[in-house]
């Protein structure tokens, strides 16, 4: 999807496995995929296919009983997998960097909002704390607060819910990183507030050339701020094109039930959303064969008995089913 020399985050095979008393369970399934510098990948899935999994795994931030049990990930051509425990930890909230869901849990409310931002131009920029200051100031205006030499001060409680989103971009830029993982960033956020961050976001990127994974179970978010997309589901990657091309010619059935599901997408006014039957499965109920199978209307026998692979349909569109069609 992008030119080598331009690649900023490259992911091979990636496992994260869970240990339960009946043996591991699997999260994430032996996934790839990359992002180039200044681009944008949207990950997207319903709730459950291991998306905040993967963010987390490139952070190596999975807590025990979790574990990566293979893969690789390349930042910049370094595989993060490798690094010894403090390596990582020089890297995250530098190199790499991750904005949460909630940002009310991520801000310590007993600290006043540039504690964040001051630690980690401490850490990763080796600043002063006289240094910091006119810094702090610089990234909260970035990131559109105003008044930023009073508001550093203030705690977290002060601020709106868009406006501590925004203290977290501005915490998680403050590292210069090369990627930015953005996990579901305006869930929580009405719906002007979430196109003013996704918009922040952009023009965030367009300055600093930043490569972003965007995950989201949202398709409009990602028809609108995305490059690419990466349509998981139960621990695979399902399918994979240009924004675009995915928009125009969904392959795989999943990715079609997704799009049919967005509103605005009914087949006639005052019709019902298209819903998809059934749920994700648990990580210890995955069906044999195709994982979706149990909630495809297109599924046959080879679906139970052989797991489909992922082949190129068009270019730089990937897509993992038996039964795809192409036009002629």
């Amino acid at each position: 999807m992008a030119d080598s020399k331009q690649i900023v985050l490259s992911v091979k095979g990636l496992k994260t496995q869970f240990k339960t008393q009946n043996g591991p369970v699997t999260a994430v399934d032996g996934i790839s995929f990359e992002i180039a510098q200044g681009k944008t990948l949207g990950l997207v899935g319903e709730s459950g296919c291991g998306k905040s999994v993967t963010g987390l795994s490139l952070m190596r931030l999975i807590q025990h009983p979790g574990f990566i049990s293979q893969g690789e990930v390349y930042l910049d051509g370094e595989d993060l997998l490798k690094l010894s425990d403090k390596q990582m930890r020089d890297r995250r909230g530098g190199k790499i960097a991750m904005i949460f869901q909630d940002p009310m849990t991520s801000l310590d409310p007993l600290y006043p909002v540039k504690d964040p931002l001051q630690e980690t131009l401490k850490l990763h920029r080796q600043m002063s704390a006289s240094e910091t200051r006119p810094e702090i100031v610089r990234l909260m205006q970035q990131v559109a607060i105003t008044d930023s030499e009073k508001r550093m001060n203030n705690y977290p409680h002060q601020f709106s819910g868009g406006m501590r989103q925004r203290i977290l971009i501005a915490t998680a830029l403050a590292g210069n990183p090369r990627l930015l993982i953005a996990d579901e960033p305006t869930t929580a956020l009405d719906v002007t507030v979430q196109a003013q961050i996704l918009a922040l976001m952009r023009k965030v990127q367009r300055d600093t050339g930043t490569a972003l994974l965007l995950i989201t179970h949202n398709l409009g978010v990602v028809a609108e701020n995305c490059n690419d997309v990466a349509v998981m589901y139960a621990g695979n990657i399902v399918e994979s094109a240009p924004v675009g091309q995915l928009f125009e010619k969904p392959l795989h059935p999943y990715t079609q039930g997704l799009l049919k599901a967005m509103p605005g997408e009914a087949v006639a006014p005052r019709q019902p959303l298209s819903t998809i039957p059934g749920s994700v499965p648990g990580l210890s109920e995955l069906p044999s064969g195709c994982r979706f199978r149990n909630r495809c209307s297109l599924a046959t026998e080879i679906c139970a008995n052989q797991t489909p692979q992922l082949k190129t349909y068009y270019n730089e569109h990937l897509a993992a089913c038996h039964h795809i069609q192409i036009e002629s």
